[in-house]
């Protein structure tokens, strides 16, 4: 489970979290797609919001043909709070709601999270009945699942604020089932 999130600079008007649920027997080959994907298109380790407007297009187009990323890309958004540390527990534990039907234990991977908030999103998810085998922090800059999370998170962002190329590419992910 990797989980990035945007909507902080908006004072709690907004906030969206990503959450990327990806079984670990694929996580291999998934993530040598997700990489290849970013060498070709020169995305790199850019992080989405400093990407251009011709790789974010080419990036979702490419990810939309990731057959192994069916059902793997959930969010939640949330309005008018501030507590985002909660929030981003509450939208993992939604998507491992949907996902998962049988016994599993996650891993979960957040990006930029201190250890006092790992804390934290390990109350809270015990709280939400998730079991989890570890929580951590990370650098986005350090994976491919949480740089997926990080555009997926500015993507959907994108998309709720009407940005064009995004609602045509977002129609595109939900009818090959990937969001």
């Amino acid at each position: 489970c990797y989980v990035d999130e945007t909507g902080q600079d908006t004072s709690g008007r907004f906030f969206l979290v990503s959450v990327i649920l990806v079984e670990q027997s694929i996580a291999g080959e998934v993530e040598k797609d997700l990489e290849d994907i970013e060498s070709k298109i020169g995305k790199n380790n850019v992080k989405w919001t400093k990407s251009s407007l011709v790789v974010k297009k080419k990036f979702i187009q490419n990810i939309s043909h990731i057959k192994k990323l069916r059902y793997a890309v959930f969010y939640s958004k949330f309005t008018d709070n501030k507590r985002y540390v909660y929030l981003t527990a509450v939208a993992i534990a939604e998507a491992i709601e949907l996902k998962v039907d049988e016994d599993y234990t996650v891993k979960v991977v957040v990006d930029g999270l201190s250890r006092k908030d790992v804390e934290k999103i390990r109350i809270y998810l015990k709280r939400l009945k998730i079991k989890y085998a570890s929580i951590r922090g990370m650098k986005d800059e350090q994976t491919a699942f949480l740089r997926l999370a990080d555009s997926m998170a500015g993507f959907i962002r994108d998309y709720v604020e009407s940005q064009r190329y995004a609602v045509e590419l977002f129609s595109l992910l939900k009818k090959r089932k990937i969001i």
